[in-house]
C-alpha cells in the first residue's frame, strides 16, 4: 500500500514538472517572439531607477553634532521689549495682586536693561473690550485665578497661587505653539524627534520672553507671602541637550518618493504581465491547453515564474544601489555621505522587496481573471495601482495598516515608512533583530507586514483559480459561485454506460449493421470502449454545429475526427474537454 501511493505521489510530481516545463518552454517562445516589450520592461524600470539615485544625490544630508545649552539664569536670555509692547497687565485689581506685580517688574527692570516699567490693571479678564491698538500694547498679561479683589495682606492669599501668563506671539518671538505639541503622524511619519530637538525655533519665545516674566512673578509671590527676600542669581536651568542627528531631506521633507520610486521599478512588469494573461484568455489559449491535458493553474504558475525573474534581478540591483554612498551635494560644512538608506542593512531592503516582488507577481494572476480585454485591463490595472499608492494612513489605526497589506503597494509602502523612522533617527543599523519591534508605541512592524503579504499571495493563487472557474471567459464552462460548497464538484458520480449496439440509428438503407456507422467494428467484438458519446447534439441559436453525434472512444487507439469546415470537430472537441455545455439548445 505505502509502495502504491509512493508511486502516485512521484507520478503526481512528475507530471506536475512535465506539464510545468511544457508551459515554461511556451512562455519562453512568447518572450522571444516580444523579445522589443521584454528590453523595454528593463530599461524602463532602470531609468526609474536611476531617477531614485538622482534624487538621492540632489537632496542634502547634513550632520548636527548634540547641542545642549549651557546652565542659565531665567532672564540671562531676556531680551528687550519694543516700544509698542510695553505695558504689563494683571487681574482682578486687589493690593495682593498689585504689590505681587508690581515688585516683580521692578525686579525685572533691575536686571534685564530697557525692560519697561508700565504696570496696569483691567477690568475685564477676556480682553474682549480692548481695542487693537491696546491689544498691542500689552506685553504680558498675568490673570491670578484663585486670588479676589478683597485680598489685602498676605495672609489672605492661597497656599497655592494659581495664575496665567500670556505674551505676545508675533515677530521672531512667535512662540509657535503647534510645534511645540507635535502630532502623531508628523513624528512617526515627516520629522524625527531629534531633528524637532535640534530646531530651536519653537522655543525663542520660551527662553527669551515667557521664562525671565514667570520666574521673578514666581520670587515675588514667595517674598509677598513669606517676607524673606529672595536671591535671584540662586536658581540656574539646565537644558536636557539634544543628540546627535543626520538631517535627511530625503527621508523628512520627501519621503514620499522613496516608496513610489520603488514601486514604479515594479510596475513595467506588472502591466505587462497582466496584459499577457488576459491575452490568453481571449485568444483560447487557456482552453487549448486543456485540450493538451495541462492544468491552467500550472500556467499560472508560469507566469508568477516569468515575473519573479525580472524581479529577482531589479531586486538584486536596486537593493545594492540603494546601498552605494554619494559624497554630498552641498558646500555645508555639515554636509554628509548619503545613500538611499544608511541605517538600514541590506539583507532587510532586498527581503522587502523580494516579497513585495512575490505579491506583486501573484496579484497580476489574479487581477488578470476578472478581464477580457486586455487595454482595459492594463488602464484598470495602472489605476489600482496609483490609487493603492497614496498615503491616505497618516492617521489610521495598525490594524487597519496590517489590512491593507492585501494590496502590494501598500505593504511595500507601510515597510518602507518603518525604515525610514530609523533612517531619520540616525542611529543603529535595522537588520533581521528589528523585524517585529518599532522606535514609537505605534506597533506596526516591517517582520508582520511581510509575513501578511506573503500569506495573501497565497489566498491570491487560490482566488485566481477561483474566479477563473466563475469567470471563465468568452470560452470554457463558469462553474457557479457556490461550487466548492457543492458535493457534486468534490464527488464524482456513477453513470451507466448505454448499450449502444441496441440503439443504433438507421443510415441509408435502414440496416443496423450498415458499416457506415462509426466504429462499427469495435462493437461487433464487444470490445469495451473507455468513452461513449450517444445522440450528442449542439445548437448556437439557430446554427446546428453538432446533430445526433454517435462516438465511442478505445483504449491504447487514436481517434481522429474528419470532415469539411463547420462540421462540427472543434465543437466536439471542446464539448469533450469540457470548454462548452453539450445541453441542446444551450449557448
Amino acid at each position: 500500500m505505502d509502495s502504491l501511493e509512493s508511486r502516485k505521489r512521484q507520478g503526481g510530481c512528475m507530471k506536475f514538472l512535465g506539464e510545468y516545463w511544457a508551459l515554461l518552454i511556451k512562455m519562453l517562445l512568447l518572450t522571444k517572439r516580444k523579445r522589443g516589450q521584454t528590453i523595454a520592461e528593463f530599461l524602463l524600470a532602470y531609468i526609474f531607477l536611476i531617477l531614485l539615485l538622482a534624487m538621492r544625490y540632489l537632496l542634502d544630508r547634513s550632520y548636527y553634532q548634540a547641542r545642549q545649552m549651557t546652565a542659565f539664569r531665567p532672564y540671562d536670555s531676556m531680551l528687550s521689549n519694543s516700544t509698542t509692547a510695553n505695558i504689563t497687565y494683571y487681574y482682578p485689581y486687589s493690593v495682593c495682586t498689585d504689590t505681587i506685580v508690581r515688585t516683580a517688574v521692578s525686579n525685572l527692570a533691575l536686571n534685564v536693561p530697557g525692560f519697561p516699567t508700565s504696570v496696569q490693571s483691567i477690568s475685564d479678564p477676556t480682553l474682549s473690550s480692548f481695542s487693537n491698538s491696546t491689544l498691542e500694547t500689552i506685553f504680558a498679561y498675568v490673570y491670578f485665578t484663585n486670588i479676589d479683589a478683597s485680598c489685602n495682606t498676605y495672609t489672605s492669599i492661597p497656599d497655592q497661587v494659581q495664575y496665567t501668563l500670556r505674551m505676545q506671539e508675533n515677530g521672531l518671538t512667535y512662540y509657535r505653539a503647534q510645534q511645540v505639541k507635535l502630532s502623531e503622524s508628523d513624528y512617526f511619519w515627516k520629522r524625527s524627534p531629534e531633528d524637532y530637538c535640534q530646531d530651536n525655533k519653537t522655543a525663542i519665545n520660551y527662553t527669551t520672553q515667557f521664562l525671565g516674566v514667570q520666574y521673578f512673578i514666581d520670587l515675588s509671590i514667595i517674598e509677598y507671602t513669606t517676607s524673606i527676600s529672595q536671591s535671584i542669581s540662586s536658581i540656574y536651568m539646565y537644558h536636557f541637550g539634544c543628540p546627535e542627528v543626520y538631517l535627511d531631506q530625503l527621508h523628512s521633507g520627501f519621503n514620499f518618493f522613496v516608496p513610489l520610486f520603488y514601486s514604479i521599478i515594479y510596475v513595467v512588469t506588472f502591466i505587462l504581465n497582466v496584459g499577457y494573461i488576459v491575452e490568453e484568455r481571449a485568444n483560447k489559449t487557456k482552453e487549448y491547453l486543456r485540450i493538451f491535458g495541462l492544468r491552467t493553474w500550472v500556467n499560472n504558475l508560469v507566469w508568477v515564474t516569468r515575473s519573479m525573474f525580472i524581479f529577482f534581478i531589479l531586486t538584486c540591483i536596486s537593493t545594492g544601489l540603494s546601498k552605494v554612498p554619494l559624497k554630498g551635494s552641498s558646500s555645508a560644512w555639515n554636509s554628509a555621505s548619503k545613500a538611499v538608506f544608511n541605517y538600514t542593512h541590506w539583507t532587510v531592503l532586498w527581503t522587502v522587496l523580494f516579497v513585495y516582488s512575490i505579491q506583486v507577481s501573484t496579484f497580476a494572476v489574479l487581477f488578470g481573471q476578472f478581464f477580457k480585454r486586455t487595454l482595459l485591463a492594463k488602464l484598470i490595472g495602472l489605476i489600482i495601482w496609483i490609487l493603492t499608492f497614496i498615503d491616505y494612513y497618516s492617521s489610521a489605526p495598525v490594524g487597519l495598516r496590517y489590512f491593507l497589506c492585501f494590496f502590494p503597494n501598500a505593504g511595500l509602502l507601510f515597510c518602507i515608512q518603518v525604515m525610514e523612522q530609523y533612517e531619520r533617527r540616525s542611529s543603529g543599523m535595522v537588520t533581521y533583530g528589528e523585524l517585529y519591534s518599532n522606535i514609537f508605541v505605534y506597533r506596526l512592524y516591517i517582520g508582520l507586514c511581510l509575513l501578511l503579504m506573503l500569506i495573501y499571495s497565497v489566498i491570491y493563487m487560490f482566488l485566481a483559480i477561483y474566479v477563473e472557474r466563475v469567470n471563465p471567459g468568452e470560452f470554457g464552462i463558469s462553474q457557479p459561485w457556490n461550487y466548492l460548497f457543492r458535493k457534486s464538484y468534490w464527488t464524482s458520480s456513477r453513470v451507466q454506460p448505454a448499450d449502444i449496439g441496441n440503439n443504433f440509428s438507421k443510415i441509408h438503407n435502414d440496416t443496423p449493421n450498415n458499416n457506415n456507422w462509426i466504429e462499427l467494428n469495435h462493437v461487433e467484438k464487444k470490445k469495451n470502449p473507455s468513452m461513449t458519446i450517444d445522440h450528442l447534439t449542439k445548437t448556437f441559436g439557430n446554427f446546428q454545429a453538432v446533430s445526433n453525434l454517435s462516438l465511442e472512444f478505445y483504449s491504447g487507439e487514436v481517434c481522429t475526427l474528419l470532415g469539411h469546415n463547420g462540421a462540427g470537430k472543434t465543437t466536439t472537441t471542446f464539448i469533450l474537454v469540457g470548454m462548452l455545455i453539450f445541453i441542446e439548445n444551450f449557448d
